[in-house]
C-alpha cells in the first residue's frame, strides 16, 4: 500500500481471492491478490475512507468517508465508484445488512 495511506478498514471477497481495504488518507480502496498479496488496483473514493462493508452479493462495496461526510459506493466488477451518497458529519463505521422481506 502506499506509504502514509493509513490502512483503516478490510473485508474479503467472497471466494477469498480479494481483500478490500480503505486507504484513509490515501482516499482510495486497495485491492489486495490474496495469492500473491500485491495491490492489483486502487479505485479513488471519498476523502478519508475509514469504514468498509462488502454487499451480500459481492458485487458492491461501500465506504464510510470521514472527511468528504459521505458513502461510496463501488462496483467490483468495472472497479469504479457508482456514486457517493451524503451522511452526516465524519462517518467512520458501516455495515450492511441483509433483511429478509
Amino acid at each position: 500500500l502506499p506509504t502514509g495511506s493509513l490502512p483503516m478498514g478490510t473485508a474479503i471477497s467472497n471466494d477469498g481471492k480479494e481483500l478490500y481495504v480503505s486507504t484513509g488518507r490515501g482516499n482510495a480502496v486497495a485491492i489486495i491478490n490474496t495469492d500473491n498479496n500485491g495491490v492489483a488496483t486502487t479505485i479513488p473514493v471519498g476523502n478519508r475512507a475509514w469504514g468498509i462493508a462488502l454487499d451480500p452479493s459481492g458485487s458492491k462495496l461501500y465506504t464510510a468517508n470521514g472527511a468528504s461526510n459521505d458513502v461510496s459506493v463501488v462496483d467490483l466488477k468495472s472497479r469504479k465508484e457508482l456514486r457517493r451518497i451524503k451522511v452526516g458529519d465524519g462517518p467512520w463505521g458501516i455495515a450492511i445488512v441483509n433483511v429478509a422481506k
